[in-house]
């Protein structure tokens, strides 16, 4: 049951997280100033893009996945030890072991492995790696603090807030700190032109031959009888 639990709250936290990515994307790092309404409502293909990114990042997607899982499933299990040491209801030991210790130390130690390790396709599961940690982390806390109140709110609350706003920076391949988890040269990105209403070149040449012909309006190709030319009265009346 609990597991089954985790398992929802990691998929609810994954969709949640891509959902802030998304609109924190147009909104903030996009240099975009009007939007189409359909980039603000239809995002259901942006999000799976968004989620498939992460899951294939180093462009391979069995890799990708088993990092993301394997770290979440490991901050899962670590999460039990807090229930066997402890007792029900709020303690020292469900918060010590539900505190994001993987979380922290892979992502302080991360500038010194990425120079260890230069050049090493191990370094793209940094991002599944560290997405499924702190995913499995938030997971894990959600179970317990709503199965058995194990946790108090304030504390899981300060999870939330410590750990989604990185996940926001790092999907959007945006520097943390100065310090960037991925490449700019990704085989794989969910962000194209399309995506974020940028001009295409077939848009691009249609505004280019705009600009030669005149602009026209709702009524110019509306034929009216009694238009500035027409008089619709006779001399009689006048």
């Amino acid at each position: 049951m609990e597991f089954f639990l985790f398992l929802l709250f990691l998929t609810f936290f994954g969709l949640v997280t891509a959902v802030l990515v998304y609109y924190v994307k147009i909104l903030f790092f996009s240099k975009k100033t009007n939007y189409r309404r359909e980039e603000l409502t239809e995002i259901r293909g942006d999000v799976f893009r968004i989620c498939l990114d992460v899951l294939e990042s180093g462009g391979n997607l069995v890799y990708g996945v088993g990092a993301f899982f394997g770290s979440a499933l490991l901050v899962w299990l670590w999460s039990l030890l807090g229930s066997v040491l402890g007792e029900k209801g709020p303690g020292p030991f469900e918060h010590i072991f539900h505190m994001p210790i993987f979380f922290l130390a892979l992502f302080f130690s991360f500038p010194f492995l990425k120079e260890a390790y230069r050049g090493e396709k191990y370094l793209a599961l940094a991002k599944p790696t560290l997405s499924g940690l702190a995913l499995g982390n938030l997971s894990a806390g959600a179970v317990h603090y709503g199965l058995d109140r194990d946790l108090f709110f304030l504390f899981y609350l300060l999870l939330l807030l410590l750990q989604i706003p990185v996940l926001v920076f790092l999907w959007n391949r945006e520097p943390i700190y100065g310090m960037s988890f991925e490449e700019n040269d990704s085989s794989y990105s969910y962000e194209s032109e399309d995506d974020w209403g940028a001009p295409s070149a077939a848009s691009g040449s249609v505004q280019e031959n705009g600009w030669e012909e005149e602009d026209e309006g709702p009524f110019t190709e509306e034929t009216d009888e009694f238009g500035l030319g027409d008089d619709p009265f006779r001399d009689d009346f006048k």
